[in-house]
Order: structure tokens, then sequence, then C-alpha cells
């Protein structure tokens, strides 16, 4: 196992919102990325390696013999990725790196699949991304068995994880939880819906609306331009933010989520949009500070949802996440052991893989050598059936050590774990 290591960066040892500096800028041009991971592999002498970035992750699983991985080892590493870059930024770059070597670095990898080391646990996108990081390096003939059987293992030990513990169970994102708040509520589909900002957040409640049916949208943002696009994917109008006071077409549901340090609904301007309609609306205010002034809420019939209460509601499900690691863990490190009796049995594999040749060696010495001249002498059926003896006991032996050995190992293990 002491083959295997992880080289990251991540959230526990960098500020998250500069992680995206340690990400090389071209890894998003596959030959690039290829060609660099390639020269990295060259230079260093590595076996195997897989390469997964994310917005909080920078990892390299690296498959490697007999090779100390000391500072030297990690700056000539990150060399290749930053190759222009002063000599200062790369030593606080190798500042920031953990290494897992051997079986650290396995349980690392069956941590991160399953997402017990991820910023928000129990968030399933890892395992998506894992797994096309995993895609993208095997393609580039970067990776090799070691991993292979690595990410053989970790995919659906991840999978039984959230399938047999609560670790995925009740929402930690705000959007989510809002979005879950608002169906609640059970709007109608042809409810008129006013989107306040065009960032990612409101970009991320329009999916979610659109793939629930809703489509009747009206798009107000600062820049008119945001408001286009954002409106165009909702096949909606648009409108800049200073018109929103003047908007008479009434709503039912409004969305806003700006950068704004004073509330944009103000009692006057809500007052305008609601024009002669008393009904009950519903606001969903995911802005910090929020959009809506307090007037709004405690005055007029709203159901308002906004995201102090989601937080507190997230922190909640959070909290129960992260009580279901334990559980987790307990999974993780039975499959740690069934891993190591794995790369066990392969080494036995791959070192009696020269069984095959010598017996067929042996076959033939025997019957072109030693027995040569008996043989000789005996008739074609005689001479034929022989051959089909010795083809049969070939094929029998072949098998015999492989499986002896690999009793053996699993006898081992099994004496060695606690009763």
């Amino acid at each position: 196992m002491n083959h295997f290591s992880v080289i990251t960066i991540t959230h526990k040892s960098a500020n998250i919102n500069h992680i995206g500096r340690y990400i090389p800028s071209f890894s998003s041009n596959s030959q690039e990325l290829s060609a660099t991971l390639h020269k990295i592999k060259d230079d260093l002498g590595i076996t195997e390696l897989l390469y997964l970035a994310t917005c909080n992750r920078l990892m390299f699983f690296v498959v490697q013999e007999n090779m100390e991985m000391n500072r030297n080892y990690l700056l000539r590493f990150f060399v290749h990725l930053h190759p222009n870059i002063p000599a200062h930024c790369l030593n606080d770059m190798a500042d920031l790196v953990h290494v897992y070597r051997g079986t650290e670095a396995i349980n690392h990898i069956f941590e991160v699949a399953a997402s017990l080391d991820s910023l928000v646990v129990g968030e399933r996108e890892i395992l998506r991304q894992l797994k096309d990081a995993y895609d993208f390096c095997s393609e580039q003939k970067l990776t090799g068995d070691n991993i292979r059987l690595a990410l053989k293992t970790a995919i659906p030990l991840a999978k039984e994880i959230y399938t047999n513990t609560r670790i995925g169970e009740n929402s930690v994102s705000v959007v989510s939880l809002a979005m879950q708040q608002l169906m609640a509520l059970q709007p109608d589909k042809n409810a008129r819906i006013i989107m306040i900002g065009a960032g990612q957040t409101n970009n991320l409640v329009s999916k979610f609306l659109l793939a629930h049916g809703f489509h009747n949208f009206t798009v107000f943002n600062r820049t008119l331009g945001n408001a286009e696009h954002l409106a165009g994917k909702l096949k909606g109008s648009a409108y800049a933010l200073a018109d929103l006071a003047h908007y008479g077409n009434g709503f039912d549901i409004i969305v806003s989520c700006t950068g704004a340090t004073e509330p944009i609904i103000t009692e006057t301007v809500y007052r305008h949009l609601l024009g002669a309609e008393t009904d009950p609306k519903i606001i969903v205010d995911l802005a910090v500070p929020n959009d809506v002034a307090g007037v709004v809420k405690t005055q007029y019939p709203v159901h308002y949802i906004e995201v102090e209460q989601l937080r507190e509601l997230a922190e909640s499900n959070l909290n129960l996440r992260k009580e279901e690691v334990v559980k987790a863990k307990v999974l993780v490190a039975q499959k740690l052991e069934e891993f190591k009796l794995l790369m066990r049995h392969r080494r036995v594999e791959r070192g009696m893989a020269v069984i095959p040749g010598q017996i067929r060696e042996i076959k033939e010495k025997a019957l072109n050598t030693v027995f040569q001249k008996e043989i000789a002498q005996l008739d074609d059926k005689s001479k034929e059936l022989l051959q089909k003896v010795l083809g049969y006991l070939e094929q029998k032996y072949i098998g015999i050590p492989i499986k002896v050995a690999k009793n053996v190992l699993s006898e081992e293990l099994a004496a060695t774990e606690p009763l």
C-alpha cells in the first residue's frame, strides 16, 4: 500500500476563496492538461496519476514506488502546473499541501468519494466529479490497475454510505431549502413571478422553477443586459432595476437576491407592485442584507421566506449529517481492510504472472529434450493423447499456486482481526 499517495490542497488548509489560484489556468483545456500531467509523470517517475480540481479542492492521486515526497518533490511537482509564477509563490503553495501516504491515502480517497471530507458533508456532487476525473485520466492513459482498483472500491462504497446512512438527507443548501419551503405553499404553476437580481443564486432558483413547470417570469436587474440574459433562459421579460417602482402588471411571487446595502422593495415600491390586489403573496428574499423592508413583512399579507431562517435550518441539518459521519467512517474502515486484502491478492497475481510461461517452458523441454527419444517411438494417437494430457495438466497447475497464495493471505488477515 506504500506506493499510494495523495497530494492535496483543500478548504481545510487554504482560504476557500484562494483555492482557485492554485488550480492551473489550463484545466479546462483537456489537451494542455493531459500534456502537463504526462510531463509531471515523466519528470517525477510516477507510475499512475489522477487529477481532480473543484471549487474547494485540488487533488492528485499518485502511484509511485519508493519516493520520499519532500518539499523539493512538491516544488518540482507544482512548477509544472504554474511554470510562470515566482518561487516564493510556489513555496507558499507547498506550505498549504497535505500529503497522505499508504493506507492513509486510500482512506482519504474513500472519504472524498463519500463526501466525508467535503466543505458541505453529504453533498453528492463530489462523487460525480471524482468519476469524471477518473474517466478523463483513464482515457489519457495516466492511470493504471492500482488507481482503477481504488476507484472501483471507492465508488460503490460512497453509494453504500449514501444508502445506509442519513448523511445525504435534509438539504444544507439555502437555495434548495428556500425552494422546498416555496413548494410547500403549493403555488399555482401559472403564478406571475418577479425575479429581482440575475446573479448565480437567481440563476439556480430559475432552473428549479423551470424544472417544476413555472413559466411566467419577469426579471429586473441593475444591469439590463444580465436581466435580458436570464429572461432569455426563462422566456420572460427583462427590465432595468430602476423600472421596478413603476411596474404595474401584478405578481404572485417575488424572488429577490441583490447585493444592495439598503432594501430594494420599500413599502412604497411594494404598494405600487400590489396595485389593487389584496390576496396573500409569496416573497423569497435570499439577499444579505434583506432586499425587502421590514414593514412589508409585518404590515402586508405575505408568506415570507428569508435567508436567516434558512441558515438556521441548514445548520441544524448539517449537524445531523455530521452525526452520521461516525457511522460512515465505520463503513470506510471495513472497506479499507477489504481493499488491503484485494491489493495483496493483486500483488500475488502480478508476482505469479510468470508461472504460466514457466510451466509452458517445462512442458516444452519435457517433450522436445528430456523425453524426446521416448516420445518419438509413440504412434500418432499416443502422441496426440499425451499432448492433451499435458495441456490439461498445464491449465490446472497454473491456477493452483495463485489460489493457495490467496487463501494463505486471507487466513493471515483473518488471524490478525480482533475477535
